[in-house]
């Protein structure tokens, strides 16, 4: 969209300018040499303008029509490139290729069209042109034999208006660019213009404590009736680990994104050091809050980068290894080919899933904030790197206000308080032996899944949430 937008500003903009000079200049001379004759021929003016205008109307149309296209056949190469194991063990290299050759086949289709209408407008210029080149030189021998036009005078007037048809062609050559920039311009605007994300705090938190205060806080997605969360009533000591247990939908992340204001509630308040969240400025509340996701981010950089994101203000490298060290990340970083400096791919595609974590555990060590937020994801991992992991969590989570939504038998022990959350209530709170002797919510999940992961195994993937 943007190349489409460059392109459109610059030769289909010189062009405009160029030949609109030209043409103006042109038909100035021809009304300086006989007025009545350039009136007559610029009686074709409002059928060209007519016919350029249900064309261009139509190349817009086809430009939109084709943008999309093109994102759906990016989107599925793109899908298609990153899913490729998937796509391998299912056999499904004969679907993707149906897939994209739908895909190219409507991009085909789409700028044939285009191609087609914009071929239409230079002919119909032209016609139009010749009729009216016709005319005038037919009326203009009328004149020179009735002695009201000279030879020299029919012939500089005739020579003027075969000049005026070369640009004339120019500019309705443009308008198949000029659609197409516009509609890009469509695009790109479209996105600028989104709305900025709201900050109407007023007040800078310095370093928080760490004590949160969820009161009677509700929240509905703009998208659905049902509320994802209800008269939720929770205090959080500073320090306090909380871990966040319920089934897939009960409204354990929808509790968490509230925090950082990804989502304001629609009902209650929340409130860090005696502050309401809304009253914070984004800046001083999220310089609070580190967060690590069960989708690991990382960015196409060296491990220094990525680990350095952490405190984006500046980090000196002996901190930035001292992070690394507290997350267990410094035995495979002295592996790699140039330690710290070593370039990570897209998304750490290069390092291993356990490595990924790592990384992000080391950056928000390296943030030091008081508040964490903590989406467990050992699943996938092996036992060696799970071992790790938790060392690295340890260090993380001690002496944070942190807020895990629990996969993990162990996380869910040791934490200081459990809150199960079903359909967006909070049902039960407590510790663990506690809440199964209340052989409520909390009892039946760790029967139906958590039971499984004790004795041996206790320490692995028992409970998913989503």
């Amino acid at each position: 969209d943007v190349m489409g937008v460059t392109m459109a500003a610059t030769s289909v903009i010189t062009v405009a300018v160029k030949d609109s000079i030209a043409v103006a200049g042109l038909l100035g001379w021809l009304f300086y040499l006989n007025w009545q004759l350039t009136l007559i021929a610029l009686a074709v003016g409002p059928l060209i303008a007519w016919s350029v205008r249900l064309v261009s109307r139509r190349l817009r149309r086809m430009a939109r029509e084709a943008q999309r296209s093109m994102g759906d056949l990016a989107h599925v190469l793109e899908e298609t490139i990153e899913c490729h194991r998937v796509v391998k063990v299912f056999g499904g290299q004969e679907y993707e290729s149906r897939r994209f050759e739908r895909a190219n086949q409507a991009v085909r289709g789409f700028n044939m069209r285009q191609t087609i209408a914009a071929s239409l407008t230079n002919p119909i210029t032209h016609v139009l042109a010749s009729v009216a080149l016709a005319i005038i030189v037919y009326l203009a021998m009328e004149q020179s034999l009735a002695a009201r036009t000279t030879v020299g005078e029919f012939a500089s007037f005739l020579t003027a208006m075969l000049m005026l048809l070369a640009p004339l062609k120019h500019l309705t050559e443009i308008q198949a660019p000029l659609q197409r920039g516009l509609a890009a311009a469509e695009s790109v605007f479209g996105m600028v213009d989104t709305p900025v994300e709201e900050d109407r705090g007023t007040v800078v938190l310095p370093r928080a404590r760490g004590e949160l205060a969820y009161e009677r806080v509700g929240f509905t997605y703009p998208t659905r009736d049902e509320a994802a969360l209800a008269d939720i009533n929770l205090q959080i000591r500073p320090g306090e680990t909380v871990a966040l247990v319920g089934g897939s939908g009960g409204g354990k992340t929808t509790l968490v994104n509230l925090l950082p204001r990804f989502y304001a509630p629609t009902a209650g308040r929340i409130l860090l050091d005696g502050h309401d969240l809304q009253e914070l400025t984004l800046a001083s509340l999220r310089a609070n809050i580190a967060l690590v996701s069960q989708d690991i981010v990382l960015f196409n950089d060296s491990i220094y980068a990525n680990i350095a994101y952490g405190r984006l203000s500046g980090a000196s490298e002996k901190e930035v290894i001292a992070a690394a060290e507290a997350a267990h990340a410094m035995s495979f970083i002295r592996e790699t080919p140039e330690g710290l400096a070593t370039l990570i791919g897209e998304s750490g595609v290069r390092l291993s899933g356990g490595q990924r974590q790592r990384l992000a555990i080391a950056r928000a060590l390296l943030k030091n904030a008081p508040v964490l937020i903590l989406d467990e994801a050992t699943s996938s991992l092996d036992t060696e790197s799970e071992r790790h992991v938790q060392a690295a969590l340890d260090a993380l989570m001690r002496g944070r206000t942190t807020i895990v939504i629990a996969h993990r038998l162990s996380t869910v022990e040791r934490a200081d308080r459990i809150v199960v959350l079903e359909r967006g209530r909070i049902v039960e709170t407590g510790r663990h032996a506690e809440l199964l002797a209340k052989r409520g919510t909390y009892a039946r999940l760790y029967e139906l899944q958590f039971a499984e992961a004790a004795g041996p195994a206790r320490d692995s993937n028992i409970y998913r949430t989503g």
